[in-house]
């Protein structure tokens, strides 16, 4: 009898082994199936994850940040979130997308402080990962290199996850031929037109020699930062107001752009000058989330023979920036863009020189990005964020604590 439960034991601890190595295959080659579809993307690396911390179980579900600075940022910017949602001009759409946001925010954190105490379960996922992310662009680079004499959009959107997994291969091993991949990457984003991941690895390595040179002189660190913040702002605000402003049909057909359209589109312009006209109309808790092409007017074909039949939201307005103050208000953009700081801003204290060159790198990439991009609402784009930046969070802390224990 004793045999018999042993025997029962044993295969039943068998298959869960194999239920957990299947779960970590499932989260390393989410990307792998990202390339089939982004349902298929989803699926895997949930499935994987929550199938990982159901058969080994957690201590608990965090529902809350270790922080209490962040805790604050979270929650201020849940509250206004929710203002934001229950003044939605569709509110069944607000609301489905705000309640996956905190789910994406809510399972990067536990998946953290489940990996980082369990870092052969992290390396073994990074392994995965880094084989899957090879594959991926070798693939890609295939698909554009055989239809070199056709234009084709395939993998043009998904190029813009997978060429910032690619460069940050080297940030989880450091070892010579994790530089290679690159080798493939450039010719396929050419061959692919991607104008948005060019836009983000210059924002990161602008962000990279601006953080490299005030770490140089560190008298000069707090008025380097001061002075990037004002010419941010200052340029920023200098373009947005050169914005169109006017969109009856007399003011379009005779409109001088005052941005040059060889640095941003005719569309664009438009595009993001509506938007600004229709953010004054609400500025504190905006229209709700992923509202902005039902907005009155939106879905109005422009008229402009630069434009063609496109409409002024064509189906968001191709800028997370403008997106979100369009969107949540100016109380729910600046609660989110704090939220996001410190909870980088804690990474970044953990992380020794190397890895906060990544770091920075990372963001200035995604939101970088971000600002010509698709919406930041897109379920598989917003939720790699807070995965990946979970993987690197991980990284940091192992590291830290490997130094630590030495």
């Amino acid at each position: 009898m004793d045999s018999c439960y042993d025997y029962y034991k044993k295969n039943t601890l068998n298959k869960m082994r194999l239920a957990l190595q299947f779960s970590y295959i499932l989260i390393g080659l989410s990307y792998s199936f990202l390339l089939l579809n982004k349902i298929y993307f989803g699926i895997s690396l949930l499935t994987g994850i929550i199938l990982m911390m159901i058969l080994n179980r957690p201590n608990k579900i965090c529902f809350h940040f270790s922080n209490t600075k962040i805790n604050y940022f979270f929650y201020t910017f849940l509250f206004f979130l929710s203002c934001s949602t229950f003044n939605s001009i569709i509110f069944a759409r607000s609301i489905s997308v705000a309640i996956y946001l905190i789910l994406f925010i809510l399972l990067g954190l536990n998946l953290f402080f489940y990996i980082q105490k369990k870092p052969e379960v992290f390396e073994k996922i990074i392994n995965i990962l880094i084989i899957s992310i090879i594959l991926n662009i070798l693939i890609i680079f295939l698909y554009y290199l055989i239809n070199f004499e056709t234009y084709t959009l395939r993998f043009k959107g998904i190029l813009n996850i997978i060429t910032i997994l690619v460069l940050i291969l080297t940030f989880f091993r450091n070892k010579l031929y994790l530089y290679l991949p690159i080798i493939f990457l450039i010719p396929s984003l050419i061959l692919s037109d991607s104008n948005a991941p060019l836009l983000g690895i210059l924002c990161g390595l602008f962000l990279n020699l601006f953080f490299f040179f005030t770490n140089k002189i560190q008298f000069f660190k707090k008025t380097a930062v001061f002075s990037l913040f004002t010419f941010f702002f200052v340029f920023s605000f200098y373009n947005l107001n050169n914005l169109p402003t006017k969109f009856d049909e007399e003011s379009i057909n005779n409109i001088e752009f005052k941005i040059p359209t060889s640095l941003i589109d005719p569309h664009r312009q438009f595009i993001w000058g509506f938007s600004l006209e229709k953010f004054k109309n609400n500025p504190l808790f905006g229209y709700g989330a992923d509202t902005s092409n039902f907005i009155d007017d939106s879905q109005k074909i422009i008229g402009h023979q630069a434009t063609g039949d496109m409409t002024f939201i064509p189906s968001h307005p191709h800028n997370f920036f403008i997106e979100i103050l369009l969107e949540l208000g100016i109380l729910g953009f600046f609660s989110f863009i704090l939220f996001i700081f410190f909870v980088n801003y804690e990474i970044f204290k953990k992380a020794n020189n190397r890895e906060k060159f990544y770091l920075i790198f990372f963001n200035g990439y995604f939101w970088g990005s971000s600002l010509v991009n698709f919406s930041f609402w897109l379920g598989w784009w917003q939720g790699s964020y807070f995965f990946i930046l979970s993987l690197i969070a991980t990284q940091i802390f192992l590291t830290k604590k490997d130094y630590k224990n030495s």
